[in-house]
């Protein structure tokens, strides 16, 4: 196995850490002399759906010295659609939830010392917060998680903290009775995330999520899915704030179902053509970092493709990002694996070992590593 590798984008900065950093630095090192330029403009890091958590990069060392120097000579705050949020003061996360969907999120260092003249700089908006994405896990921690189902019809929950597995949970029985099992993210605009399931018959039902690892019983939301080949869950693929649905059809035909964000669909749309060539399509969210929707998908020669989402339902580039894909019995993507900001891959090879391959956040790979054993035996991992 081997993934093509993009050079990092350059401008892409890690901030784990972040916040102690800057305390570390100012109370070991002597107050730099007044700034004699204006500071750098803020970097929010972070995806744009309820849920995730956005972190605020500064560049401290242009603030201070400007007082007294007994602590930071700044202070933060956030706007959502350009208005003062003071439900976040002063602090440089800002963990996005339900009232945050659909409005811009900014953030804004400002002088607090007289010496400073009143500096001000602020980063730029984000885009317009959408639900929850598949990235933010099932128990409300934001967690990377997956779900995995036995032979024997039960499925588990597995939470990986800290990059270390905790005790799998069991959600419950039965779930062999379904030929399809995914996970929308949000589906039904609760703010939590959502099992959708499939059966022989065709039938569609939705398992609303507790928000703590558990779900609630199923309810039918459609019929005649039995059409399509594959179902998947990209996310918000057309930019409206509600996750969607992609499903292909035996002409390889890719139509789009919008999410009306109340656990139903909007009109589709046809959304591409020829995607009979691919055996497996894979969503991880942004791949690209350009904070639009993209797709995976493996085509019959084993090669990964990404489809670069254009945030408006569509696509807009195709480019090879792998080979000697062919082996591996599941693939799949649930969000940043190592904690580090990008959306990584998962894929079950053959010999039943789990293995993470880390996103570099600009299309490409940082490498890989396994992080399980004993997978092979599931019969759906998503």
């Amino acid at each position: 196995m081997k993934a093509s590798k993009r050079p990092t984008s350059g401008v892409r900065r890690i901030v784990a850490g972040f916040a102690a950093a800057v305390v570390a630095a100012m109370a070991v090192s002597p107050a730099p002399a007044m700034a004699t330029m204006d500071p750098d403009n803020p970097v929010i890091h972070g995806a744009p759906y309820v849920g995730s958590t956005l972190t605020l990069e500064i560049e401290p060392g242009t603030y201070s010295g400007c007082g007294a120097a007994a602590g930071p000579d700044y202070r933060v705050y956030w706007t959502r659609d350009g208005v003062l949020a003071t439900d976040h003061p002063n602090f440089y996360q800002y963990t996005l939830d339900e009232k945050d969907r659909g409005k811009t999120i900014a953030g804004h260092v400002v002088a607090s010392q007289n010496g400073c003249d009143a500096q001000e700089v602020s980063s730029e908006e984000t885009a317009p917060i959408a639900a929850s994405n598949r990235a933010n896990g099932f128990t409300g921690r934001g967690a990377h998680e997956l779900l995995a189902r036995r032979t024997d019809g039960t499925l588990m929950l597995y939470s990986r903290v800290n990059n270390t597995w905790e005790s799998p949970r069991t959600v419950g029985p039965g779930w062999n009775s379904f030929t399809t099992v995914l996970s929308p993210g949000d589906f039904t605009g609760d703010g939590v995330n959502d099992i959708l399931a499939r059966d022989a018959a065709g039938n569609l039902f939705v398992y609303a999520g507790t928000g703590n690892g558990g779900f609630y019983a199923g309810r039918q939301v459609g019929s005649g899915w039995n059409a399509f080949t594959m179902i998947v869950a990209p996310g918000d693929f057309n930019g409206d704030g509600n996750n969607d649905l992609l499903a292909r059809d035996a002409n390889g035909l890719l139509y789009l179902y919008p999410g009306n964000g109340k656990g139903g669909w909007l009109p589709r749309s046809l959304a591409g053509s020829g995607w009979n060539v691919v055996n497996k399509i894979i969503t991880p969210g942004d791949f690209d970092g350009d904070n639009t929707v993209d797709l995976l998908a493996r085509d019959s020669s084993g090669a990964l493709r990404l489809y670069r989402g254009n945030g408006d339902g569509g696509f807009t580039t195709m480019t090879v990002v792998g080979q000697g894909w062919g082996g591996m019995s599941a693939i799949g993507s649930a969000g940043d694996i190592d904690a580090n900001g990008n959306v990584d891959v998962y894929a079950v090879d053959g010999s039943g070992q789990l293995v993470a391959y880390y996103g570099d956040g600009d299309g490409g790979w940082n490498g890989s590593g396994v992080i399980g054993w004993g997978w092979g035996g599931f019969t759906a991992v998503f």
